[in-house]
């Protein structure tokens, strides 16, 4: 459980990168000049509050808000919270990065507007961090109110029950680092991984390339699928003995391609009605093999949450 969990909670952290990412490319255009850092950091704790010096950040006066998520309206009422997401900026980059976000200006002295500023981001974030989640397969879940501080949280801070860990994503404009974000989520993802294992799925992932099969398998996984994998269409064909749920199929592939495979398949009494996700690094190709049974034409490189979305939808 606790190897599915970390799983998760990566895929988690993974998809809250893509909805940063999001937000300032639909907002303004930007784009960050680095892969964005992601890191696993152990909580501090005193008197069963998370601690937070928001100043290590950027060795600077450091604004931030926080968002927590529940099961639904009536948890977060009891405050029942099951996923913490925390926004930090550099208090002097603040109104700078607010108007790259085509926001009003606001005052740099005033903390009222500072604090304001930093909870519509936050807000911004959390609203497309909850479309994301549901790409992926997760449940729906009720945000709460920002609450906004400057360097420090005073007692510190409530955090879900259980919780020892946090991801940490920070992330760069024109190479400096301008945002960091963290969540902290455990509970929630004990939960959904045991629903998601009382009915297992079983993917099949057919492709010769072993860094993609190392890069899906974990993803899959994180979600409660079982994996099965295959480097080529002929061993593909002796894998549907094992009877996936949906398969994920390369193009170009040696002994047996991905078409090659689609034709042999259609000729198996019930393996035909199995869903095939094309995913490739060809272009193109989609009018030669969409035909009965394939769902989906992805291409090479591709967006964990946009593949997982594919994935969910079909299976």
């Amino acid at each position: 459980m606790q190897g599915a969990n970390s799983n998760s909670a990566y895929t988690l952290a993974s998809t809250l990168s893509t909805a940063v990412k999001k937000v300032f490319y639909e907002k303004s255009g930007t784009k960050f000049s680095s892969v964005p850092k992601l890191r696993k950091k152990l909580i501090v704790q005193y008197d069963d509050k998370m601690r937070i010096d928001a100043m290590e950040k950027f060795n600077a006066p450091t604004v931030f808000s926080v968002l927590e998520f529940a099961a639904n309206e009536e948890a977060l009422n009891r405050q029942e919270y099951v996923l913490t997401l925390i926004v930090y900026l550099d208090r002097e980059y603040l109104a700078e990065l607010l108007r790259l976000l085509q926001y009003p200006y606001i005052d740099s002295d005033d903390e009222k507007e500072l604090k304001d500023g930093c909870g519509t981001l936050v807000n911004l974030i959390g609203g497309q961090y909850k479309r994301e989640m549901a790409a992926v397969g997760h449940e729906d879940l009720a945000m709460s109110h920002f609450r906004s501080y400057i360097n420090s949280a005073g007692e510190g801070l409530e955090f879900p029950s259980g919780s020892t860990d946090k991801y940490e994503i920070s992330f760069d404009i024109e190479d400096v680092k301008r945002i960091v974000v963290e969540v902290i989520a455990p509970a929630w993802l004990q939960k959904q991984h045991a629903r998601r294992k009382r009915m297992p799925k079983r993917v099949l992932v057919i492709d010769d390339d072993r860094i993609l099969i190392k890069t899906v398998e974990p993803l899959l996984r994180s979600q409660g699928f079982e994996v099965l994998a295959a480097r080529d269409g002929k061993e593909g064909m002796s894998k549907l003995k094992e009877k996936p749920h949906l398969i994920i199929l390369d193009l170009q592939m040696p002994n047996m391609n991905g078409y090659e495979f689609i034709l042999e398949m259609q000729k198996r009494a019930g393996s035909s009605r199995v869903p095939i996700v094309i995913l490739t690094a060809k272009e193109g190709m989609e009018d030669t093999v969409m035909v009965e049974g394939v769902k989906e034409y992805l291409t090479k490189p591709f967006v964990p949450a946009t593949f997982l979305n594919s994935i969910l939808r079909h299976i």
